[in-house]
This record gives C-alpha cells, sequence and structure tokens, in this order.
C-alpha cells in the first residue's frame, strides 16, 4: 500500500524528484469531471486535451516544493466554453496549494516577502499580492468596539501623513488610515459603525479634523491635546532664547545654545540638578530670559489645576501678567487659546490626552522602519493584525451571573470576546 505524504484533496503523488533548487512531486487529478456546463448548463461534457500546471507547495526538507500535475479540461458542446473541474486544495488563481497560501498568510505579519519568497519558491509580487487579499479580507470581518472616548492624531509613514485613531480608554489603537485629508476622513467617520457610542474626543489643532468630527459626530466633546497646547508657550520660550542668544557675543551664543538652552526647556521630573544650576546662571545673567521662563512655566502649570473655572480664572491672569515686551511672543499663544478656548477648557471636565495615540504612532514609526519599501496597506496590517496585536485588545465577558461566588465563569453564561484593537502599553510612550 502506497503512504500518500501530499495529503492533498483531489491530488494523487506518482512520484518525487530533487531538482537541485526545489523539489518536484508528479502528481495526477483524482477529481471527478463536471456533469453540466458551468456557463450555461449544457450536458453532455466533452474532453478537449490536457494541460500541465505547477502549483507551489509548502518547503519540504529546507526547499520549495512544487506539484505538477496534468489536468484534463473540457468542452461544452453548445456554448463553447472550455473548463478545468476545480479541486478544492488548489489554488488557480496564484497557482498554489491552498495550504501553502494559508501558510504565507500566517507569517506575513513576522516574516518578510523577500524571505517567504524565499522559502517557497513564488515571486515576491505573487506573496504581496497573497497577502493583500488577506488584509482586505480582514478588513472586512475584523470588528472592533467602537471607542467611548477617542484620539484622533496622525503619523508619517510611507511618505505621508496618515490618521490615527485610538481608543484612549481601553488604550488600544482602533485604526489607521491612509490620509489625514477631509476626503479621507469624511466618509470614514460619516459611515462609523456605532458612532453615537463616541463621548469625547482628543485630537490636536489640525483644522480638516475639528471640521469634520465637529459635523460628523456632533454629540461628542472634543477635547485639544495638551501637549499641543502648552508646546506653544515652549516655543515662544525657545524663540525669545534665540533673539537673546543671537545678540551675544561668539563665546555666549556657543555657551546658551550647547548648555544653558536645557536649563529652560526641560520640565519636571526630567530635570535634573544641573538644569537647575544652568537656570540660577540665566537669572544672574539673563534676566529678561527668566522672566520669559517664569511666564512659560506659569503656563505649563495651569494644566495642573482641577477646576475649570479656577483654570479659566488663571488663564485670564496670566495674559494680564504678560510684559509689554513679550506681547508679540506670548501674546500669540493667548490668542490661540482664546480661538481654541472650548475644545482647551473641556480638558478640565475630563483629563485625557493623546499620549497613547503618540505611543501608538511611534509603535508605528519603528514598524514602518522595519518593513521599509511596504506599501501603506501592508504596513497598517502588519500593525494592527498582527498575532500579539489582535490578542492584547481583547476583553471575556461572560453573560448572566453566578449562583455562587466560587461557581467557574463558564456556568454563567455565553463567553463573548470583545475586541478594542491593538494594545499600546504605557510603557511605549510618554506624556508631556
Amino acid at each position: 500500500m502506497t503512504v500518500d505524504l501530499l495529503l492533498l484533496k483531489g491530488v494523487k503523488p506518482l512520484g518525487t524528484r530533487d531538482e537541485g533548487d526545489h523539489i518536484k512531486i508528479v502528481a495526477e487529478a483524482s477529481v471527478s469531471p463536471s456533469e453540466r456546463c458551468f456557463e450555461c448548463g449544457h450536458q453532455p461534457l466533452y474532453k478537449h486535451g490536457k494541460r500541465t500546471y505547477q502549483y507551489a507547495d509548502i518547503a519540504m526538507h529546507g526547499k520549495p516544493v512544487k506539484v505538477e500535475i496534468e489536468r484534463q479540461r473540457y468542452r461544452c458542446k453548445a456554448c463553447g466554453k472550455i473548463e478545468t473541474p476545480p479541486i478544492e486544495s488548489l489554488d488557480d488563481k496564484r497557482i498554489a496549494t491552498r495550504r501553502l497560501i494559508r501558510h504565507i498568510e500566517s507569517k506575513c505579519f513576522s516574516n518578510t516577502f523577500t524571505a517567504l519568497a524565499d522559502e517557497t519558491g513564488l515571486a515576491v509580487n505573487t506573496i504581496k499580492s497573497i497577502v493583500l487579499d488577506f488584509m482586505a479580507r480582514l478588513d472586512e470581518t475584523y470588528v472592533r468596539e467602537t471607542p467611548r472616548i477617542m484620539g484622533v492624531d496622525e503619523v508619517k509613514i510611507c511618505g505621508s501623513y496618515c490618521a490615527v485613531i485610538t481608543n484612549l480608554e481601553m488604550r488600544t489603537t482602533f485604526d489607521i488610515l491612509q490620509k489625514r485629508t477631509k476626503d479621507v476622513i469624511t466618509p470614514y467617520f460619516r459611515n462609523l459603525k456605532d458612532k453615537d457610542k463616541v463621548e469625547w474626543i482628543a485630537l490636536d489643532m489640525w483644522g480638516p479634523y475639528k471640521d469634520v468630527l465637529s459635523r460628523e459626530l456632533p454629540h461628542a466633546r472634543m477635547v485639544i491635546d495638551r501637549y499641543h497646547v502648552v508646546e506653544k508657550a515652549s516655543k515662544a520660550l525657545d524663540s525669545l532664547r534665540i533673539k537673546i542668544q543671537s545678540e551675544l557675543e561668539k563665546d555666549g551664543r556657543i555657551n546658551m545654545k550647547k548648555h544653558l538652552r536645557w536649563g529652560l526647556l526641560r520640565r519636571n521630573e526630567k530635570r535634573t540638578p544641573e538644569d537647575d544650576e544652568k537656570l540660577e546662571y540665566i537669572r544672574a545673567h539673563h534676566p529678561e530670559l527668566a522672566k520669559a521662563y517664569d511666564l512659560a512655566e506659569a503656563f505649563h502649570n495651569l494644566y495642573e489645576l482641577d477646576d475649570r473655572i479656577e483654570a479659566e480664572e488663571a488663564f485670564e491672569e496670566w495674559v494680564r501678567s504678560i510684559p509689554p515686551e513679550y506681547a508679540e511672543s506670548f501674546g500669540q499663544v493667548a490668542r490661540m487659546v482664546n480661538k481654541h478656548h472650548q475644545n482647551i477648557f473641556n480638558y478640565f471636565d475630563l483629563k485625557i490626552t493623546n499620549a497613547f495615540t503618540e505611543a501608538s504612532n511611534g509603535l508605528m514609526k519603528l514598524a514602518n522602519r522595519m518593513g521599509r519599501g511596504y506599501s501603506f496597506e501592508i504596513t497598517r496590517g502588519r500593525y494592527l493584525y498582527s498575532k500579539i496585536a489582535s490578542q492584547t485588545g481583547q476583553v471575556i465577558t461572560h453573560e448572566g451571573t453566578p449562583k455562587s461566588i466560587t461557581d467557574p465563569v463558564t456556568v454563567w453564561g455565553n463567553a463573548k470576546v470583545t475586541d478594542y484593537g491593538r494594545y499600546i502599553s504605557e510603557f511605549d510612550g510618554d506624556d508631556d
């Protein structure tokens, strides 16, 4: 009795030979011919010659495998259609076994296309096409829970700015859009599943985001991320530092640029004793710059307040404290806050930030560097659908309640897996 080591349904192996760079398995089809024409339903069909095909299969003994099979073709006398009876285990579109395609799909998140091409003997473009089809199926079937607290930001990958949407409450990446332009984000949010669930949105000051979100999710309250607000004060301080630095002698310019500037820019836990010493030197030798530093710090400290009304009053007091000589630089900060007043001070009603979205962006940049040359679709798919990503954002809940505290959860009722997207560790990114 011959042992079938090929184990392909509808294919009977006849022999094997080593071709040097690959292993060839000669086989024959073991399927019955169609009784009727697929096109017109006429019968019977007539034999119309044979054709030999080579289907790529899973590697064996460290070499790619080709299954060479001669297949009978049939012709319909009524309509002239020529057809070959399909074999369940073979994919005629890719000229590969279906199990090889499943293997490529399982490895495409961890292996490069070149490595998969070397392993399977398929062309790199064929590998890419298989993976793109796989990504399209995942997009159709992979359902994530719409966020209650959403983050919206952008990241530059594959040569352009992409929109990144996160679930800030669950610390997961919800989706990635190829562009951040209105023509892309408008239909996305218009057709967003369960969009009434979105209560809060953290975002930056990018105009199209605000315009589209206020129109498509009018019930959700927007919060401009605090980092993008306080950054304006830091930039105002640094621009003054550059102006004062330009008026110094060469040694003074070099000293301020290479040494003293960090005594101004580092904040909170990132400050070192050396930074404090530099600040004291600035207070003694550049009092006008120290005054600007204190003004920027006072603005940063607004976010340490707990109450919205208190924060709004503190901001008004800060505006009145701006000296005339700093009206141009810090006045721009005040005008920016007044322009986005509602969305900036919404922060004090629910203190959310886009820190986890920024962390997600960092991971995407890393994935983009590791997959240099990949298209947006591939980079997005590798980030959202890899095995780790698809597992870590899942939460399992059970319907019903236990009769006893000692009852295992398996008797509570049906288990439901809710997916929130790729989880972002709190160690992947920092707040401002």
